[in-house]
């Protein structure tokens, strides 16, 4: 039977193949390609030509792991689409070089990055009047409870302000257990789920009428996909996103 979605487990060893020595990919590559995915999916469902006044902002908020790493890539892309991305990084990643190299860059585009000195204002630069939406990219797939601050106080604050502003979530919605679910009694219910390589198993609780599903991160082959237990999707053209 072929999946249409892979677990936590799976997801972890398409990635260790994927930048192994066989096949070759960096976590920098694929970083790219991934954060470029998000950042195709939020222009194709916030569309700037049909924007009303100054409704340009994108929120993203950049957990420390990869996760984080994809929301930065987006910000400095949506830079270039322009939107006007800004940032909240309260806990940088110093686990490789990279991760200063992305900050750098948002700040050679001058992509504002509030810091964890911002926990208590960070919420200023989130109005609904000015906001398209808001990029959850605090944690992936690998994401284990319970949530620990400031994370925990940051998805309950989303949770209130789901309905004032929609949320585009990376992958997984932060907070979520990949393979269950909700972990805790606040959490968010993206209005747009941005599923990178393949979905995980957390997105079939999502309702369809509330969230518009996306498959991103085009990077992988039918031989590879079916060894894997699924089938690769139908992109278009030179799309790097699919609407499910």
């Amino acid at each position: 039977m072929t999946l249409k979605v892979v677990s936590a487990k799976l997801a972890a060893e398409i990635d260790k193949e994927l930048m192994g020595p066989k096949i070759g990919f960096t976590l920098e590559q694929l970083m790219e390609l991934a954060g470029f995915s998000v950042a195709q999916a939020i222009t194709r469902q916030f569309d700037l030509k049909k924007t009303v006044g100054e409704k340009t902002n994108v929120f993203v908020i950049a957990g420390p792991g990869n996760n984080g790493g994809d929301g930065l890539v987006c910000a400095r892309h949506l830079k270039l689409f322009g939107y006007n991305p800004i940032v909240y990084y309260p806990i940088r990643s110093n686990r490789t070089e990279f991760y200063k190299q992305l900050t750098k860059q948002l700040e050679f585009f001058k992509v504002p990055i509030l810091s964890g000195d911002d926990a208590d204002s960070w919420k200023e630069f989130v109005k609904a009047d000015r906001t398209l939406c808001i990029v959850d990219a605090i944690f992936g797939f690998s994401f284990k409870p319970p949530l620990r601050e400031p994370f925990q106080s940051i998805v309950n604050e989303l949770h209130d302000l789901q309905k004032q502003i929609p949320i585009v979530s990376v992958d997984i919605p932060s907070g979520w257990d990949v393979d269950k679910g909700p972990v805790s009694e606040k959490y968010i219910n993206p209005n747009v789920l941005v599923s990178l390589t393949v979905p995980k198993p957390c997105s079939e609780l999502l309702d369809p009428k509330k969230t518009t599903h996306y498959v991103g991160g085009r990077f992988i082959p039918r031989d590879f996909a079916n060894k894997y237990g699924f089938e690769p999707f139908d992109y278009q053209s030179t799309d790097q996103i699919l609407k499910l």
